[in-house]
């Protein structure tokens, strides 16, 4: 008979002790576990009793109540599961227990599998390989993550602060359970090698991908949950640094980080950190007259939470630089965490500036013991908290812990600086501590310091660790920490703020302020963040030590409004971590209680770029383009900082986030397409959650592991954006292994195959599950634009692949050469004899014209006067133009882009900058000399006269800044409809693209030389959308000059419809991705050519009123000639309707 018993259902204990009163009252005989059962019997029940709860959990969780239908179905799914378990138990006892273990398999058809995002995909195939960890390790995983997955839904339908206690212990246990298997699970997840699994971004992951999995509309088996979350876990860049002569390497980075620093980034976060603090603090201030009312919820003087910046950007942008710069202006307290072993010293190859000594061993702790045996505090002083029976160790809070250090750490400088009775000697010693200079001495200076603050840290901790341990809230021990050692390391950098002020009144005055926060900076801030379980004290488990610095300034902000004479501590987080700031979090999730009630602070991310530009000298010749030294000039002052012998090997490292690139992975593919074709991420909300997290997963990951930059936080966190601005180092590293095969990737030397090459194959990730994550809006209108990109790059890349040999170092030294004109044409398109004819006489008119003005008459000169292309990757213009300057087009020669231009742009979508001349041809390197030989009579339309005077042509005639004399380029114009474009559409005035202007060095001259060609080169129209061929020719490919249909100008125009024929693009073939684009095109939504039809006039913008047509304005529309009117007679012709009549081929 069944006891009577009221079972809770709530309670845990009550249902276990329930289930044992059943089997008991069936037969008293029987014991829970029989004792015949083997060990690999017992998993496989326990296995099987968490799977059948898993599914039963996984059907009702969205069932508001509980039908008869439901009942009758568990009972008859109960029945099948004990009749499956009867059937298990009759095998041979030998059978081994992966092939009994009960593991639910998917019958999810292949069109439910490609519903999946690209990450889910992932773990339903890797899910599959988890019986090859073993039993123990498979019962660890399934009922860690079982556990934590029912404890996020309690958590999830009732916020109880018990809950969600609960919640994150398991969390906790999930990774230390991750952590225990980690080898093992690394054999499966690769990429689990770099995670840390005790950070609080795993734990953050973790609770995302929960969330999407209850989320998500289709359910998963529980092997696959635990795979997606597994895959979701945030990795660590491999270090691309190796482990020799690391004391050279050690000088080497010290030598780089004393360059004089370029750039005005640090004017600009001062004058962002001054705008923040009075938009903030201004009107508080004088409403409250610096009075402060004593109440946890409340603030005054500054409208926000604490005075912090989060200083967020992708590695080598040069954050600690400027931080370090603000050290001149203001005083300056600085320290950087760097992951280590306890036993080991810190070491360049974990980053630089090196780690200060003891920090990370400090926060990792969480325990403490009496510093000392004769611990001078054992009397109790005025002020402090009694302390009786004091334990020999004791487990204290983050709030504690991170409040010890800050005070240890203020009340340690203040000590230091006391000694020194001057202003200015007092900031030498600040300087002196912050001067990474890698000598011995300064060195042992910091290390010491910091040891000392340390020491300093435990004493508090053991001082105060009571009031920790008895008080419910942890702000108790904020005041004991803190407040002794903020007033008198405020007394001490008074009079140093005071003489900074005299002595930078300059710049004080440029800034508009008499006074500067002192600036508390934490490098690697993310390093803070080490959970662990056993702590106690917190009011919620999902705090972190970064958290609790946080609170600590919050209460420094309190202190500034009752203390009238304390200076104003602004905190500044450092990390290419987008862990250290929020980036689209819900407002509910972002730190604690207390500070919902206001605005997130603004996030900095405007670094410098560019910076070291200016210290490279001109170009010797145009050659010198494929250079290191020249290529590594631009982007991020990184690259100036890297050995010549490794740069390469460390570049590429930085983008795949490891050694090596990952060629399946959505994120690592993206990122290696985003450097070369100017991709741009902002994720979106649109109505589909599971599709914004991988966006966002994406975006943050490309963040903090492929040197995508962070272009702009919203400041109520709603949104961000990431970009790919022109950076020539990783657009040849991309190339490199796109050009790459797999042997060759592994470092073994080999020949070119484009069947090997990973070109394909990272193309196919892209197309199949990169552009998934990133959701059908990502390219939407701008598909062809894409693929024209694409295929020009392919064309550029295919010229090479032939002469890439030898090593990395020239492989990429080949790949950053310029291109002839012809070789490229080529390898974009096969022509016919007239069509070939028609573009090389055209550039042999330009070459010819360069050669007439150079005064080269040579036969020999006039042959080695070509054309070229220089270009390993596009960006984009953010304006419409105009006109284009030959100057502007000689910039990006020389840095190897290809213009995308801006959206809205008329007439054509990119252009390709283009040098005539001899690339072996010398620059002269005195610019004063060389104006000075030209004399002022030079004869006009040409660039030399005084022959007699000046050197031979291929010596070199010309300074670096005339070499835009000598530049061109080549239009580009995208079409994505499936009806090919119109004779008439493609001879518009605006395919000849914007104008050139006249070179800067003739500005003065009077009747200034003309450009060399008045518009573009070429022009090249891809009508990629269709497949039809021309009605004369019945080709898919021409070339031709024709003159334009509006102002009469000569357009040189090569036309290519379609992809598939190959004679369009055999540069395709050759890299084996002909395939790839044909899906990549099937991909993207086609322009539904109706829609031209449906659209609202423009008031201002219409066929009868344009800003920049001389003529009349036509008001109001008049009758079509077609449409029955009562009028009869008023009629207008399609001219003035505009170009809404449908396209004809004139071809």
């Amino acid at each position: 008979m069944t006891p009577p018993v009221r079972l809770l259902l709530q309670d845990f204990d009550s249902i276990q002790q329930h289930l044992k009163d059943l089997i008991k009252a069936q037969d008293a005989s029987v014991s829970n576990t029989p004792q015949d059962m083997s060990t690999n019997q017992k998993t496989e029940l326990e296995n099987a009793a968490l799977y059948v709860t898993q599914a039963i959990r996984q059907v009702l969780r969205n069932t508001v109540r509980l039908q008869d239908a439901h009942k009758k179905a568990i009972h008859s799914f109960l029945d099948d599961v004990f009749e499956a378990l009867d059937n298990q138990a009759a095998r041979h006892d030998d059978t081994s227990s992966d092939a009994r273990c009960i593991t639910p398999t998917s019958s999810r058809s292949s069109k439910a599998f490609n519903d999946l995002s690209p990450t889910r995909q992932h773990a339903a195939k890797a899910s599959e390989s988890f019986d090859q960890l073993t039993p123990e390790a498979r019962k660890d995983l399934s009922l860690a993550f079982s556990t934590m997955s029912s404890l996020y839904i309690a958590a999830a339908s009732e916020t109880t602060a018990s809950k969600q206690k609960w919640f994150y212990g398991t969390v906790f246990m999930f990774l230390g359970v991750v952590e225990e298997h980690q080898h093992a699970l690394a054999q499966l997840f690769p990429d689990l090698t770099t995670v840390s699994p005790t950070t609080g971004e795993c734990s953050s992951s973790v609770e995302d991908a929960l969330k999407y999995l209850h989320e998500s509309e289709i359910s998963s088996p529980l092997w696959e949950q635990i795979a997606y979350v597994l895959l979701r876990l945030p990795c660590r860049n491999e270090q691309p640094l190796r482990a020799d002569n690391l004391g050279e390497l050690e000088s080497h980075f010290a030598d780089q980080l004393r360059r004089n620093y370029r750039g005005d980034a640090p004017f600009r976060f001062l004058q962002f950190v001054l705008k923040v603090n009075r938009q903030r603090t201004e009107q508080t201030f004088q409403a409250s007259s610096r009075t402060f009312i004593p109440d946890d919820d409340s603030q005054s003087g500054f409208d926000a939470y604490l005075k912090m910046t989060s200083l967020v950007q992708s590695s080598g942008t040069g954050k600690t630089r400027l931080v370090l710069e603000l050290g001149k202006v203001t005083p300056l307290l600085y320290t950087c965490l760097r992951r280590k072993a306890p036993d080991e010293r810190p070491s360049v190859v974990d980053g630089y500036p090196l780690g200060d000594t003891r920090l990370y061993t400090y926060f990792s702790r969480s325990e403490f013991s009496r510093p000392t045996p004769n611990y001078a505090s054992d009397t109790a002083t005025a002020g402090d908290a009694p302390v009786p029976d004091k334990p020999k160790s004791f487990t204290v809070s983050y709030d504690l812990q991170v409040a010890a250090f800050v005070g240890g750490w203020f009340q340690t400088l203040a000590t230091e600086l006391n000694f020194l009775p001057e202003a200015q000697a007092k900031h030498e010693y600040l300087q002196k501590l912050n001067n990474f200079d890698g000598a011995d001495s300064t060195a042992l200076t910091r290390s010491k310091f910091f040891m000392d603050v340390v020491r300093a840290a435990e004493d508090l901790i053991w001082r105060h660790h009571p009031l920790d341990q008895r008080g419910s809230v942890p702000s108790k021990v904020f005041g004991p920490c803190l407040d002794s050692p903020a007033l008198a390391l405020s007394e001490q950098l008074q009079p140093v703020r005071q003489w900074l002020a005299q002595d930078k009144v300059e710049t004080y005055r440029s800034l508009g302020t008499h006074e500067l926060p002192v600036f508390v900076a934490v490098d690697e801030c993310v390093e803070l963040i080490i959970h662990n379980p056993a702590r106690r004290g917190e009011k919620q488990s999902s705090n972190d030590q970064l958290e609790s610095l946080r609170r600590v300034f919050n209460h420094l902000l309190k202190l500034e409004s009752q203390h009238k004479k304390i200076a104003s501590f602004w905190l500044v987080l450092l990390s290419t971590s987008t862990g250290a700031a929020t980036l689209i979090k819900p407002k509910e999730l972002q730190g604690s209680a207390r500070a919902l009630t206001k605005e997130v602070m603004p996030i900095f991310v405007g670094m410098g770029f560019d910076v070291l530009r200016s210290e490279q000298g001109p170009l010797r010749s145009p050659a010198d383009v494929g250079t290191l030294e020249h290529v590594r000039s631009y982007g991020r002052p990184l690259w100036s900082s890297l050995h010549d012998n490794s740069f390469w090997e460390v570049a590429q490292a930085k983008l795949f986030g490891k050694r090596t690139i990952d060629e399946t992975s959505s994120v690592v593919c993206y990122n290696v397409l985003a450097s070369r074709l100017a991709l741009r991420l902002v994720p979106v909300h649109d109505g589909d959650t599971a599709l914004f997290g991988e966006q966002k997963t994406l975006g943050t990951q490309s963040i903090d592991r492929h040197m995508r930059m962070l272009e702009h936080v919203a400041e109520d966190s709603s949104s961000f954006s990431i970009n790919a601005p022109s950076e020539p180092v990783l657009a040849v590293a991309a190339a490199l292994a796109m050009l790459s095969n797999s042997r060759q990737l592994l470092g073994i030397s080999t020949g070119q195959n484009s069947t090997s090459l990973a070109y394909a194959k990272i193309m196919k990730t892209f197309t199949t599950q990169s552009l998934a994550a990133l959701g059908p809006h990502f390219l939407k209108g701008t598909g062809g634009e894409f693929l024209t990109r694409c295929v020009m790059m392919a064309a550029c890349d295919a010229v090479k692949l032939p002469l890439l040999r030898g090593n990395l170092a020239n492989r990429a030294s080949t790949i950053s050469r310029p291109v002839e004109v012809g070789a490229f044409i080529r390898k974009l398109v096969q022509l016919d004899e007239a069509s070939q004819k028609a573009v090389t006489e055209r550039v042999d008119s330009v070459c010819s014209l360069v050669c007439q003005r150079l005064g080269a008459d040579s036969t020999a000169n006039k042959e080695d006067v070509q054309a070229w292309l220089n270009f390993s990757h596009f960006d984009e213009l953010p304006e419409v133009i105009a006109d284009i300057s030959p100057d502007y087009l000689w910039y990006c020669w020389k840095r190897g882009v290809a213009i995308q231009m801006a959206h809205k742009q008329p007439g054509v979508d990119g252009i390709i900058p283009v040098f005539v001349g001899q690339l072996s041809s010398k620059f002269v390197s005195d610019a004063t000399q060389e104006s000075q030989a030209r004399s002022d009579g030079d004869a006009p339309g040409t660039w030399s006269s005084g022959a007699a005077r000046m050197a031979p042509f291929d010596a070199g005639a010309i300074h670096e800044c005339e070499a835009a004399r000598q530049m061109t380029f080549i239009a580009w114009e995208s079409k994505f409809r499936k009806d090919a474009l119109g004779g008439e559409d493609a001879s518009k005035d605006a395919l000849t693209g914007p104008s050139l202007l006249p070179a800067a060095c003739d500005a003065s001259k009077g009747e200034p030389c003309s450009q060399l060609t008045k518009f573009g080169l070429l022009t090249v129209l891809t009508d990629l959308g269709t497949e039809q061929a021309f009605q004369d020719t019945r080709l898919q490919t021409r070339a031709e000059t024709i003159t334009t249909r509006g102002k009469g100008h000569q357009l040189s125009r090569l036309w290519i419809r379609g992809i598939s024929d190959v004679k369009a693009y055999p540069c395709l073939d050759d890299l084996g991705i002909r395939e790839q684009l044909l899906a990549l095109r099937a991909g993207f939504t086609d322009v539904r050519v109706y829609e031209q039809y449906n659209l609202n006039p423009l008031p201002l913008w219409n066929a009868g009123a344009k800003p920049d047509e001389m003529k009349h304005v036509v008001e109001g529309p008049s009758l079509l000639s077609s449409w029955p009117s009562p009028a009869g007679s008023s009629v207008i012709s399609l001219e003035q309707v505009g170009s809404h009549a449908e396209p004809m081929d004139q071809s």
